[in-house]
């Protein structure tokens, strides 16, 4: 999911902004230019503030959903071993605690390795 939104991002910077500004320059008419000004502006500085938090909304909801449909402790395990479980829930540790991302880590590993790695 990522990896797409990082493509679609870069494809719209290398495409969209310079069309955006090329029009604002020698096509657009006057009632355009608001739009034409403000778009390349938020193409590069705001795109990630609206896609970053869909992106975790995402990641959390699947987590959730694996979550519901565990039937055993393997696969738990299995899931808990997931990378990107691994970083929602450091995320949301240090989120919460409002503590720094490497005490977050800390925390994680050791009660993954006390209460799921026995």
């Amino acid at each position: 999911m990522f990896l797409s939104s990082m493509i679609i991002w870069v494809l719209g910077l290398f495409t969209l902004v310079p069309y955006s500004i090329y029009y604002l320059l020698f096509e657009a008419t006057r009632d355009q230019y608001a739009f034409l000004i403000v778009f390349p502006f938020f193409w590069i500085l705001g795109y990630w503030g609206i896609v970053g938090p869909i992106i975790s909304i995402v990641k959390v909801r699947r987590i959730m959903k694996a979550l519901d449909n565990i039937e055993s402790e393997e696969e738990l395990r299995q899931l808990m071993n997931d990378p990107e479980t691994k970083d929602v829930a450091i995320e949301f540790i240090a989120t919460e605690n409002k503590v720094p991302r490497f005490v977050a880590r800390w925390i994680y590993s050791f009660y993954y390795s006390v209460i799921i790695g026995r």
